[in-house]
């Protein structure tokens, strides 16, 4: 990019340098909704548009990223989503059916891409309403009140 963009080298290495701030951190309720399915013994995978570059250290900071039993990263297999290449590439790497499976993004068009693999796909707008849908699905139980 700084080869194209010579005069914009500067924010170029910023982004790099200093990617950890742009990162507020998770979003609340939804790792609890993880932790909730990981407790219920459901297998989870990461499939993500992270580069190569910034997901190492994004993996370092966040604790519930090691509750993934697998991960398919964006800038190592060089797909990002919504290319179906890349619900291929999880799919098959983790002998997942998609018909049994769930994909949760906060991308409407990603969340489309997967159901057009034949995975359900969730787009993802508040913890809430992610909880509704996996209750729905029977992936957590509906809350006493």
């Amino acid at each position: 990019m700084k080869a194209e963009h010579p005069n914009k080298a500067e924010l170029i290495d910023a982004y790099g340098a200093r990617f950890h701030e742009m990162m507020s951190g998770p979003i609340p309720g939804s790792v609890e909704i993880l932790a909730e399915l990981r407790a219920r013994g459901t297998p989870l995978y990461l499939l993500s548009n992270f580069s190569a570059e910034t997901f190492p250290p994004a993996f370092e900071r966040f604790d519930f990223l090691r509750w993934f039993h697998g991960m398919v990263i964006s800038g190592e297999v060089g797909v990002i989503k919504p290319d179906p290449r890349i619900y291929e590439i999880m799919l098959a790497r983790f002998a997942i059916d998609p018909h049994r499976a769930v994909y949760i993004d906060d991308v409407a068009v990603n969340a489309e891409a997967a159901a057009g693999m034949g995975i359900h796909g969730i787009h993802f707008t508040t913890p809430a309403a992610l909880r509704d849908e996996l209750v729905g699905l029977e992936l957590l139980p509906r809350s006493v009140t």
